[in-house]
Order: structure tokens, then sequence, then C-alpha cells
């Protein structure tokens, strides 16, 4: 006597019902999750380690030095000086404050001036990597306006850090400065930055 067997499985109908219903998760995910933001989100916290490495760096060659580079609290004769780099010593008691730019070699407004001090004082000291400026992926503004205070912003890309309450300073209100306050018009075209004191 001879068995029918049935072979147990799924049908080519229920297999592409699973494949699709899988494809519309997967879809659904994807547009929860956003993966781009979440790149911008990564670069952001890369630009806010920069802009943080700089800011401490310059702290600690006050402490050791007792001015920051682009100051000289004795002598005629500054460590940095540079038509821009100067901008950093115009006094200033609330902003607007005149930044510099620090960015990679090759960028849109490079400081060559600033890339100089930098590696002259930070750098021969050690308070900063000799690979420093080739790991920028942003441009960094630099601010002073006297001889104790040093702060250092970058321009968040990630939607949930342009809203950030620490991104509350512009760079479009004045022309190489830093102003306080931001508009929502200014965080949607990017002209907010966030600052470390």
């Amino acid at each position: 006597m001879r068995h029918l067997s049935l072979k147990e499985g799924f049908t080519l109908m229920e297999l592409l019902i699973v494949i699709g219903v899988l494809g519309i998760l997967a879809a659904g995910l994807l547009a929860a999750i956003d993966p781009f933001e979440q790149l911008k989100k990564a670069r952001d916290t890369n630009n806010r380690s920069a802009a943080i490495e700089l800011l401490q760096s310059s702290q600690r060659y006050y402490a050791t030095h007792g001015y920051l580079p682009w100051y000289k609290m004795t002598g005629a004769a500054y460590d940095c000086d540079a038509a821009t780099v100067n901008t950093l010593r115009t006094a200033a008691t609330d902003y607007p404050y005149a930044y510099v730019v620090v960015n990679k070699p090759g960028s849109t407004a490079h400081d060559a001036d600033m890339k100089t001090c930098i590696d002259n004082t930070l750098g021969v000291d050690g308070e900063v990597k000799d690979t420093f400026f080739d790991g920028l992926a942003t441009t960094l503004y630099l601010t002073s306006g006297n001889a104790t205070r040093v702060s250092v912003c970058f321009s968040p890309e990630s939607k949930s850090n342009r809203s950030d309450g620490q991104t509350a300073y512009n760079t479009a209100d004045t022309a190489s400065s830093i102003s306080d306050g931001c508009t929502a018009a200014q965080r949607d075209a990017g002209e907010c930055v966030q600052c470390f004191q």
C-alpha cells in the first residue's frame, strides 16, 4: 500500500505577502529613524568635540602661561599677531563678539594666520594634536573679547541640535561677529551656532 505524502510548506502567494509586509514595515522604520538625520547628529557630535577641544586647550594654555594665545600680558609682542587674529583682542563686554574662522586648510574662508597662531602656541605646547586641523569637518568660530575670555562656536547640521536651547547665537546679524539671539528663520537657514565658553 502506497501512502501519498503531502509536502507542507508555503505557497508562492503566501511568501509574496510576507515579503510585502516586511517591506512595508522596513519602510516605516526607516521613515521613523531618518538615517540622514542620524548621520547629521553624528557629525554634530564630532564638531562639538572639536569645539570643546579647542576651548579646553585654550583654557589650559591660559592656565600655563597666564594669557590666551592671541593676548600677551607683558611685553610689546603678541604670540599671535596678524590682522584677522588681532580682531580677537577687540574689547567687548557683551555680544556681538568678533570671531575668527578656524577650519581645515583649503576650506572656504580658511584663515591661515589663525592656523599658524594655533600651531605655534597650542600645538607647540601639545594642547592640540598635530592632526587637529585635518580632522575638522566644519568651521569653528573662535571669539574672545577680553584677556580672560574665550568662546568656540559651531553651526549644527541636525534638526534636533539646531532647535537645541544651546544654539542661541547667530552669525548673520553683523559681519564677522557672533550675536546673541537666534530666530526660527536663522535656525532654518543654518545661521545659528552653539557656543561653548
